[in-house]
């Protein structure tokens, strides 16, 4: 074989299929040496894993499920083949019951595959599959589990993979947390290269969800200063309630006067009439204040022709008083 194929027994066997470049001879290849039934087990194992990773990364499902099918019965005791099943059953993951029973594969394969990244990032990956499908399915400590684990692919994989980044990202989202989900789908991005066939499809994938977070983020925003209007408007309102008290107790104030000042000598009703005046000039300086003017040195001349009024008419008062009593 021209192109070097691990054993899958290293920790590292999936990882190291990632970084080969597998162009079009190199299927070709591999795909025959899988046929060929007088080559080794292992190493035909190995080469037919290689050939779905071409197959899983170009979108080819159905030709991924064939194969799946097709040796099964003499590679479905291989730990590995509990992957293989639940990327099968994924599909184009529009099935939450299809989804729900990849997701028992892929429990099966972190039991027996425990120190390989990869099957941690599937598990958590189809957890996030799950919330995208059928949100009623998905629990909070199944949400706290896939982060966790997708976490735990990261810190024990050789390589930042791109789609760790994407997978923490759809994770992240789900728990609400998009401006941390914004980054790791940046980095997915920025991790990302284009030089295999279906990459493209990979970062059309990522581009897809950086652009539904912004949406999402801008989205929380316009809510945001929804409810601030709200409670600004509602507060306004308060307001207006207050002021049209205010007013209506000067509109009782100029009432009652009137009809006193009627019933009043013109020296004795003068002062009452100049006082209610001055109370009213008071109350809509108050009004004013209370309604936010912009230049409050505004309501200086107000105030000041209100004061000026009370004194005057409780000078004019007071002497009609000494008047009367002498």
């Amino acid at each position: 074989m021209t192109v070097t194929i691990p054993s899958w027994t290293s920790p590292t066997f999936a990882e190291r299929i990632r970084e080969n470049t597998l162009r079009e001879h190199h299927f070709s290849e591999l795909l025959a040496t899988l046929r060929d039934t007088t080559n080794d087990h292992d190493v035909r194992f190995s080469c037919l894993y290689a050939v779905l990773q071409v197959l899983h990364r170009e979108d080819r499902d159905v030709d991924y499920g064939r194969l799946v099918d097709q040796y099964e019965q003499e590679f479905g005791d291989n730990p590995y083949y509990h992957t293989f099943r639940a990327t099968r059953l994924i599909g184009d993951r529009t099935s939450g019951a299809d989804l729900v029973r990849a997701l028992r594969h892929s429990e099966r394969a972190v039991s027996a595959l425990a120190d390989r990244p990869g099957v941690w990032q599937q598990y958590a990956a189809i957890v996030a599959d799950i919330g995208d499908v059928e949100p009623s399915r998905l629990t909070a400590s199944l949400r706290v589990r896939a982060l966790e684990r997708v976490e735990t692919a990261m810190s024990m994989s050789e390589r930042d993979s791109p789609h760790f980044h994407f997978t923490r990202a759809r994770l992240l989202q789900l728990e609400g947390n998009v401006d941390e989900a914004l980054a790791e789908a940046q980095i997915a991005i920025h991790r990302q290269h284009v030089d295999l066939p279906g990459d493209d499809r990979r970062i059309a994938r990522f581009e897809g969800l950086r652009s539904r977070l912004l949406v999402e983020r801008q989205g929380a925003q316009l809510l945001s200063e929804i409810a601030r209007a709200r409670r600004d408007l509602e507060g306004a309102r308060s307001d207006q309630v207050q002021l049209l008290g205010v007013l209506a107790a000067v509109i009782a104030l100029i009432t009652a006067a009137v009809t006193v000042a009627t019933q009043l000598s013109v020296d004795e009703a003068i002062p009452l009439l100049i006082a209610a005046t001055s109370s009213i000039t008071l109350a809509f300086s108050c009004l004013l204040w209370a309604g936010g003017i912009s230049k409050p040195s505004r309501l200086i001349p107000g105030l000041t022709l209100g004061v000026l009024l009370l004194f005057i008419a409780l000078h004019l008062a007071h002497q009609i008083d000494l008047t009367w009593w002498s």
